[in-house]
């Protein structure tokens, strides 16, 4: 049946931050088919109507890089920078089971979704559909799939490759038929693979026509262990090997020099900002305002719950644009329009699913969020956003809809029984996992 939401303030995140402040919006068969003003509303036949009463419409949250596998040892390593912690967790990552991983992607995903984030880009090294099980059965779009290393440069790792491009071979045979799962193919980083390696998975990613994704230049010591090994800088490197192009996607990119931002432009490679784990880990604040100026996409991510804590799309929102002022001392190196077309519209492109997803228009994808907020002056434009990347915050989501479907409303999920799944998942961590 189709869907009428009316008595909405509609915040589109097009290019130009449209807004809609007494509006309704008609969704048919999972799309937008029309929006604006409630009194212009178009004859509706048997749509069923939900009156908003004044909530807020924004589009469905994109959040460009996670590990949600990782979760269920969230708070293990909460100290050190990159390499500090990546030894503190190891003994918890390197022993990961295909089952440890499966439930920490329900612990992900339900977070993810009840913080009003519709897609995400998920990273693992084992099991490449096991995200994409999960978030499709709760109604989640995903981008999923595992980063290969090599043995020989990560000795304390366990060798995934060919092993990840079988699965995700498999996974695409098996699942290529449900349109809220796509995959990708990707290698861990520079420091952690052979040049022959990244240039056998993007290869192997090309052939099948999917993305090509690697952590790069998330920390200083990175870039100097690229540099001794190479003699240039990550971007340089990769540039050289001839994986960088528009179906590429760099996850952190903190330690970029000019001449690099200028090869990612060049060549149309996309960068996911993850400023809270950057925080965290102590690996700096990455040069978005000069990688956006130089129309490279950027989108925002979590990362893990091992290097964050949590998986709020919100938050990352406002980090990113605390932290470049902070940093740059410049109150208008990034503003609340840049943090919001991060999070939504180009998020969207930096995953290649722009034309689908990340704001709400015609045509494209019913994927949107329905929050209640509240303001002693009343709703504006300007205030909408302004609220939705300083203020606002899981408290505030009331709705999740993916496709037009509801798959989050009032505290409950629509497909699931989230009560069970925990039970389901402390009843595991008791019996496997260390206290």
């Amino acid at each position: 049946m189709d869907l009428l939401l009316r008595n909405a303030f509609i915040y589109t995140g097009d290019a130009d931050h449209s807004c809609v402040p007494r509006g309704s919006m008609l969704i048919k068969e999972g799309l937008v088919r029309w929006f604006g003003p409630d009194a212009e509303r178009p004859a509706l036949g048997d749509a069923r109507e939900v009156d908003l009463g004044g909530q807020v419409v924004m589009p469905g949250l994109v959040n460009t890089h996670a590990h949600g596998g990782l979760s269920l040892h969230r708070g293990r390593g909460d100290d050190g920078d990159l390499f500090q912690w990546s030894r503190t967790i190891a003994p918890y990552t390197s022993t990961l089971t295909l089952e440890d991983n499966y439930r920490g992607c329900q612990v992900a995903v339900m977070e993810m979704v009840r913080n009003g984030i519709t897609t995400v880009c998920d990273c693992t090294r084992y099991g490449a559909d096991l995200f994409s099980m999960v978030a499709s059965g709760i109604g989640m779009r995903s981008l999923s799939g595992a980063l290969a290393s090599s043995p020989e440069l990560r000795p304390a790792g366990r060798h995934n490759w060919p092993q990840a491009l079988e699965e995700t071979d498999r996974a695409i045979l098996e699942r290529g038929d449900d349109p809220l799962c796509r995959f990708y193919l990707g290698a861990h980083s520079p420091y952690s693979c052979t040049a022959e390696r990244v240039q056998e998975i993007h290869r192997a990613a090309r052939e099948r026509g999917l993305p090509f994704i690697i952590h790069v230049a998330e920390n200083r010591q990175e870039v100097e262990m690229v540099r001794e090994r190479h003699g240039c800088r990550p971007i340089e490197w990769l540039h050289r090997l001839g994986v960088l192009d528009a179906h590429t996607l760099l996850a952190h990119g903190v330690w970029l020099e000019a001449n690099e931002i200028e090869i990612l432009a060049a060549t149309g490679a996309a960068v996911s900002h993850n400023p809270t784990s950057n925080a965290k880990l102590a690996s700096g604040v990455a040069p978005v305002p000069a990688l956006r100026g130089m129309g490279v996409p950027v989108g925002l991510g979590t990362d893990s719950m091992l290097s964050n804590n949590g998986q709020d799309l919100f938050q990352e929102m406002r980090m990113s644009v605390l932290l470049q002022r902070a940093h740059t001392l410049d109150g208008h190196a990034l503003s609340a329009r840049d943090a919001l077309a991060m999070a939504t519209r180009e998020g969207a492109r930096s995953i290649g699913w722009q034309q689908e997803i990340g704001s709400l228009e015609v045509g494209k994808e019913a994927d949107l969020v329905v929050l209640d907020l509240w303001h002693p002056l009343g709703l504006s434009a300007e205030r909408v956003l302004s609220d939705l990347v300083y203020r606002a915050g899981p408290q505030h989501v009331r709705t999740v809809m993916v496709h037009g479907e509801a798959i989050y409303d009032e505290g409950h999920f629509t497909r699931v029984d989230e009560a069970e799944i925990r039970h389901t998942i402390e009843r595991h961590c008791e019996t496997h996992l260390p206290p």
